[in-house]
């Protein structure tokens, strides 16, 4: 059993994907994936991936690496650099046992290398993502709108640029649900619930 969860930002994505995993007794794999994929670029510090995680090629933000170790990366920015490893990390985890993947454009990799997988979405309207926003980080509605707006924005370019698909249009996902109606553990319980029916 392999799932991927595509999210908007402020739904609960990783909590509600971590739920899912211990509920099903998977591995949950999320932002950890970037120390892995670290592990393979040795060229690149940690925190310059960190900070390509999840977004898209901009040559004019992001700086281009030459004479680089890794043949293969070379002339790459890190933002290619990171989702060309995501590519063999994804695939290699899910080829080793049933597991969650949170982001990363998963669904598009596992679909591509032909490995069974369930996708799904998680969505909530904006204005209560941006509270949730507030709540957790305790700041004010300008900063957690802007937060919301820009990271939606990231999430689309970079799953779009990288699979030439539409970022959570329902038709691209097996099951979408919305994250405010249930709450974060309701919503991972019906999750269980949906997987399973589907595996059935």
């Amino acid at each position: 059993m392999i799932i991927c969860i595509g999210r908007e930002f402020g739904t609960g994505g990783h909590e509600i994907g971590r739920k899912v995993a211990e509920k099903l007794g998977l591995e949950l794999y999320d932002r950890d994936l970037i120390d892995r994929a670290a592990e393979k670029i040795v060229a690149m510090p940690k925190d310059v991936l960190e900070k390509a995680d999840e977004k898209k090629r901009n040559p004019w933000l992001h700086e281009v690496w030459y004479d680089v170790p890794n043949q293969e990366l070379n002339g790459m920015t890190a933002n290619e650099a990171l989702h060309l490893a995501y590519n063999s990390i994804i695939r290699e985890l899910a080829e080793k046992g049933d597991c969650v993947f949170v982001g990363r454009c998963a669904d598009y990799i596992l679909e591509q290398a032909k490995i069974d997988h369930i996708s799904l979405f998680i969505a909530a309207p904006f204005e209560w993502r941006v509270k949730r926003k507030m709540e957790q980080l305790s700041i004010d509605e300008k900063s957690a709108t802007a937060m919301v707006r820009k990271k939606d924005k990231e999430r689309k370019a970079y799953y779009d640029y990288y699979t030439g698909r539409n970022w959570g249009r329902p038709y691209e996902y097996d099951l979408c649900i919305n994250s405010s109606r249930l709450g974060i553990e309701a919503t991972a319980e019906k999750l269980v619930e949906m997987i399973q029916e589907l595996e059935k």
